[in-house]
């Protein structure tokens, strides 16, 4: 988990206006510092059309949107607690909007690795004292102590 989670780019009450701004926010910031190739952020926009990331989960809202491992230069989870929810449509229900307060940005290399990842993280969000963790946890270092605890990667 230490090479996919780094405390960098873990943010505590973020403030973005939209989805595509926390998304230039976030992604951009990995785009700029070569963690991302520069299609990072257009890949992201144009596959959360198309296949929606928002969960909802028991006690906390959350999305994870992620794209091809051909936009990733190097692994790496982003993470960010909203300072006001953003609406995010539901993953499998695109009909369904959900006001997302935790955003799982997930930048993954390895093609076979990710799926596993995923479902490694999915299953984090079904146990609810971590999802109450989460939403309770107060800094930056909270939050990657909570996920570095209970993610098993």
């Amino acid at each position: 988990m230490e090479t996919l989670l780094r405390k960098d780019y873990i943010y505590d009450h973020l403030r973005a206006k939209s989805r595509d701004m926390l998304f230039e926010i976030m992604g951009g910031r990995l785009e700029k510092e070569g963690i991302t190739k520069n299609s990072y952020v257009a890949a992201l926009k144009e596959r959360e059309e198309k296949y929606p990331t928002g969960l909802h989960t028991d006690g906390l809202l959350i999305a994870m949107p992620h794209t091809d491992s051909a936009h990733v230069n190097e692994a790496c989870i982003s993470i960010a607690r909203l300072e006001n929810p953003i609406p995010f449509h539901e993953m499998g229900n695109k009909k369904n909007t959900l006001d997302v307060e935790m955003v799982f940005m997930l930048a993954l290399k390895d093609p076979e690795a990710h799926l596993k990842i995923l479902q490694k993280i999915i299953g984090m969000f079904s146990d609810r004292e971590v999802l109450k963790k989460l939403r309770e946890a107060e800094t930056a270092e909270k939050i990657y102590q909570v996920v570095y605890e209970a993610a098993d990667l």
